[in-house]
């Protein structure tokens, strides 16, 4: 099932409430006009709960935000999961379009995922900047763990820019959990599993910080982990 939705903020700063994806595609256009100033988070989590051989589910989310007007800014969390072997593997993906069409905006992206076993997961991210969008200002970063040698990560950011007086950045990395903290850990009585668990509650953490209330970090949380606990 695919749910769109068009959303529109006008002047002032918002906090949008989590997006959360566990089955089925969710898109998002939304429009910021002069002065408004967006903060939020998603959360993407392709991971099979249940060993009864099913399909693995997959969790998609689509967001497309255009700056419209001058002074705009856009702020993105968000983090996805995948795991699940064999036909039960999670396909987790997040793709994130950013338009600078006015003069003065600003947009930082901070996109992190984790797969083990099996499964696959996938950031897209375009940050296009118009050619009247002088003076934009764009972040763009995707940092990802590989927890097993068969999982499949595929990391896309990229730029698209039109005018000439701007600052932009994007980068992207895959890598391991730290092998020397595990044993940092263990040598001061950590076992090797929850040293890795909470190197990812760590890594998870920063995205679930900036959800906007008490209660919904702690919700997520709990979730994530529960979740994490089965990698």
């Amino acid at each position: 099932m695919t749910e769109n939705k068009k959303i529109l903020f006008r002047a002032g700063e918002h906090f949008a409430e989590p997006l959360v994806v566990e089955t089925g595609s969710r898109n998002r256009h939304i429009v910021l006009e002069t002065g408004a100033k967006l903060h939020a988070t998603a959360f993407v989590m392709a991971v099979k709960e249940a060993a009864d051989g099913a399909i693995g589910p997959e969790a998609r989310l689509s967001i497309t935000v255009d700056l419209a007007g001058e002074g705009a800014e856009f702020h993105l969390y968000a983090l996805w999961l995948a795991s699940g072997s064999g036909e039960s593997a999670g396909h987790a993906d997040i793709d994130v379009r950013v338009n600078h069409l006015a003069p003065g905006c600003v947009s930082r992206q901070l996109i992190k995922g984790i797969a083990t076993d099996t499964a696959t997961g996938s950031f897209t991210g375009m940050v296009h900047v118009a050619s009247g969008a002088q003076h934009s200002d764009a972040a763009q970063r995707n940092q990802n763990l590989q927890l097993t040698d068969n999982a499949h990560i595929f990391a896309r950011p990229q730029l698209e820019i039109y005018a000439d007086d701007v600052k932009c950045s994007h980068g992207a990395t895959v890598g391991r959990l730290d092998e020397e903290a595990v044993y940092y850990m263990r040598q001061r009585g950590v076992s090797e599993a929850e040293a890795r668990r909470m190197q990812m509650q760590g890594f998870a953490g920063e995205i679930i910080s900036h959800c906007p209330s008490d209660i919904l970090r702690e919700s997520l949380a709990t979730r994530i982990d529960s979740l994490i606990d089965r990698f």
